[in-house]
């Protein structure tokens, strides 16, 4: 039963893709659109029930098939390649068609390698723990952004420029984005791993630039590159693998460490360009140019998703305690430069797209410490923050389309104008820096892991505060009364705020028992990875004089019952004051009638107008983005360098 699930599951998004390509009617695609996304969620639920029903006493669910099988990973591996290579001619880019020269003829190399002998079954998918996590959160965030992207596209073909693409082809590319993802945590063959991989490379190249127009395409084109490049150390990874073992799963670098560590660093360093990590983050943030829903896609659910995905999987088998190091402060760079250089933007969707390059080097530096309790911080951090930041660009997308900005600074009093958005926006913030929440108890997890390590700890102890910053700077603004006296009653679509809503109640949900699936699921993960796991890590989770999570929300409760009571109960028109400049405060009326103005003008010296602008602190004229992007990335690339070269020393 199980099998038929992964098989529906791989499929179904791919069908469903090519209906809404072909469908010339825009009520049928959203029908369709809405089946995939209820499809992929049920979906995914019963494929991670079905495995766990079928599964071997270690909880693993394996599809086995002839040794044969393999020739069709490698064939569609060579057909996604020359896709590739033929968009590389098109576009006339000399280093994507050489990438995919090199990975073709990796790719071949490969099946001509000999395998193990008298091995007569391979087992091309695999379902574990760690899978059956990534599936929860690709399935189900990867739905709610699905329903989303029927309003926002709705709306979004109303203002879209000439040159952009139909959104039959967005959608086509949109849901086989999904699919593609389930394929790839689901291998275990590296070639099907492989191909699933560059699938999602096209699709991301397809969709950052489906508005078309210069902009767009430069992005693109950066993104297939960056991509590109990490597909090259890919099969460059499976190619030592297969000539060193003869295996081509990711069994075959657990099964032998000792002769696997270079392909290993290999894989982790094509991860790191998935993930969008230092050096490698340009891709990222010039991806901001697409659709917003591209955005949470490639945040939340899919593509760099898949990056940390294989890192976790992977580290277990550096039996390299220097090279995990190198991992481990490989992330922990990127944790706190994403983290700094968030706190230098006020464009919305850039600060996301910091936030998920930080967040991800978190993930990538607990597996590196290689602890039992990192790793569950780790596993944590891609569950809660999957949810959070798809939220958040859910609700970054609708503020732009309402008020034509992406700034925080236009954000000013959103919260009269667009009260259900803001509430629930605020929501996904708070998840990402309060208790009770999942992402805190997570980084305290990850601070404690590094206790023995006072250089990693200050990496960790400072991304953190960082992060405090720019979250509690954007909640501010948010909040922020303006001249705003009324609440508006805010007109959004019903797909929007289905997803929306769904996303807040996951927060909500799993904010209420954090303690629980830390204690049962992310707990019991790691005794399947790590041999022995020492109780005393856990006591935060476990001793009596620890903190309810319910104690917390009711506290937090209670704040915000005192808050509405002692402000909100007593706020008055008449209560609006500007503040004083040192000058005689001129009427709002005599300014400007629109209720967006942000300007508190006064009258100074002889009556001279004076002009004043209030906004946050960006570090404008302290911190250059462009200097300290230079430099974190020249750091990126020794730690890189140092990373290979100690695994080419260790294996000799």
């Amino acid at each position: 039963m199980a099998e038929w699930v992964l098989y529906g599951m791989m499929g179904i998004p791919l069908i469903c893709g090519v209906l809404a390509l072909l469908t010339k009617h825009d009520r049928l695609r959203n029908v369709i659109v809405a089946l995939s996304a209820v499809a992929v969620a049920a979906g995914g639920l019963a494929l991670v029930w079905e495995s766990l029903q079928s599964s071997t006493p270690g909880k693993i669910w394996s599809l086995t098939a002839p040794v044969q099988a393999g020739w069709i990973g490698s064939g569609l591996e060579l057909v996604i390649i020359a896709i590739i290579f033929g968009v590389a001619l098109k576009i006339r880019n000399f280093w994507i068609a050489l990438f995919g020269v090199i990975q073709f003829a990796l790719a071949l190399a490969v099946n001509f390698l000999p395998a193990h002998e008298g091995e007569t079954e391979l087992v091309l998918f695999r379902i574990d723990d760690l899978t059956r996590i990534m599936l929860l959160v690709t399935s189900l965030v990867g739905a709610t952004i699905l329903i989303f992207a029927i309003g926002y596209m709705k709306e979004h073909a109303k203002h879209a420029p000439p040159t952009a693409g139909s959104n039959g082809r967005f959608f086509f590319y949109f849901i086989s984005f999904v699919g593609f993802m389930i394929g790839l945590v689901c291998s275990n063959h590296l070639s099907f791993f492989s191909f699933f991989w560059e699938a999602t490379t096209f699709c991301s190249y397809a969709l950052i630039g489906q508005d078309g127009g210069e902009a767009r395409r430069v992005n693109a084109v950066r993104a297939l590159f960056i991509n590109s490049f990490g597909g090259v150390l890919l099969l460059g990874g499976i190619f030592l693998l297969k000539w060193n073992t003869g295996g081509e799963s990711f069994e075959a670098i657990l099964a032998n460490k000792s002769i696997t560590l270079l392909p290993a660093v290999l894989l982790c360093v094509a991860a790191f360009t998935k993930s969008a990590l230092f050096p490698f983050q340009s891709w990222l943030l010039g991806a901001m140019v697409a659709p917003t829903p591209v955005s949470a896609m490639l945040h939340a659910a899919t593509m760099v998703k898949a990056g940390v995905y294989l890192v976790m999987r992977i580290t277990p088998g550096f039996y390299n305690e220097r090279a995990m190091m190198v991992v481990a402060f490989a992330g922990a760079l990127s944790f706190v430069g994403g983290a700094l250089l968030a706190g230098t933007q006020s464009n919305a969707k850039k600060v996301l797209a910091y936030s998920t390059i930080s967040n991800l080097g978190l993930v990538v530096a607990c597996a590196g410490i290689d602890s039992p309790l990192a790793y569950a911080a780790g596993l944590a951090i891609i569950t809660f923050h999957a949810i959070s930041k798809g939220l958040l660009f859910l609700c970054v997308g609708r503020i732009e389309q309402k008020i034509g900005s992406r700034d925080i600074e236009d954000m000013d009093g959103l919260i009269f104008k667009m009260p259900f958005t803001t509430c629930v926006a605020l929501l996904g913030m708070m998840s990402m820096l309060l208790p009770p929440f999942g992402m805190l108890l997570s980084k305290w997890l990850a601070i404690e892991a590094t206790i023995r390590s006072p250089f990693l700890l200050v990496f960790m102890v400072l991304g953190s505060a960082l992060t405090v910053f720019f979250w509690a700077k954007w909640i501010g603004r948010m909040q922020n009364t303006g001249y705003h006296e009324h609440m508006h009653k805010e007109d959004i679509s019903l797909a929007m705020r289905i997803a929306m809503s769904l996303l807040a109640v996951m927060i909500l949900g799993t904010g209420l028992t954090t303690m629980l699936i830390f204690g049962k699921v992310f707990v019991p993960m790691t005794h399947s990875v790590f041999d022995s796991v020492p109780n005393a890590n856990w006591q935060a989770l476990s001793e009596p004089g620890t903190f309810s999570a319910v104690v917390i929300f009711a506290a937090v409760g209670a704040g915000l019952l005192i808050y509405y009571f002692v402000f909100w109960r007593r706020f008055r028109k008449e209560n609006i004051r500007l503040p004083f400049l040192c000058g005689e405060n001129i009427e709002i009326d005599n300014v400007d009638e629109d209720t967006d103005v942000r300007s508190y003008d006064f009258h100074s010296v002889c009556g001279k107008v004076e002009h004043c602008v209030f906004s946050s602190f960006y570090f404008h004229g302290i911190i250059s983005e462009k200097l300290v992007t230079m430099c974190l990335n020249w750091a990126a690339w020794l730690i890189i360098v140092v990373l290979i070269g100690n695994s080419i020393m260790a294996t000799r």
